[in-house]
């Protein structure tokens, strides 16, 4: 296992500990995977992009918000939970740029969370 995987989860998890059976790597991944799907990201653009996950999400958010794709946006946010009143506070709070990365942030983050529930249930369960 990677040392830049495990400190990727760590960030990721915080003072959690990944689930029985779950490398870094994977968790990793499998948060990278629930981001793709939560925001309809094109993986392939991703595997070219020169930036990180947050940096692209950013820019996806930004771009969204500005356009005609709000809709989708606020529709991944409720999918990752992230909580109408946290969305509005960012977005007065903050100039445009600033909160979609704050936003991305807090959406990769709601991601890890997502992976880990689900992966800390499956290992309860199994």
């Amino acid at each position: 296992m990677s040392e830049e995987a495990m400190d990727t989860a760590k960030a990721l998890v915080g003072d959690l500990n990944l689930p029985k059976g779950m490398d870094p790597v994977t968790f990793v991944q499998d948060v990278v995977d629930q981001v793709i799907k939560d925001f309809a990201l094109d993986r392939n653009r991703l595997a070219a992009s020169s930036i990180s996950l947050v940096h692209l999400l950013a820019d996806d958010i930004a771009e969204g918000l500005a356009g005609h794709r709000a809709d989708e946006v606020f529709a991944a946010f409720y999918r990752l939970d992230l909580g109408e009143g946290l969305i509005r506070e960012t977005l007065e709070a903050q100039d445009r740029r600033a909160a979609a990365l704050t936003l991305a942030r807090l959406s990769v983050k709601r991601a890890a969370m997502k992976v880990w529930s689900r992966w800390n249930y499956k290992s309860q369960t199994s």
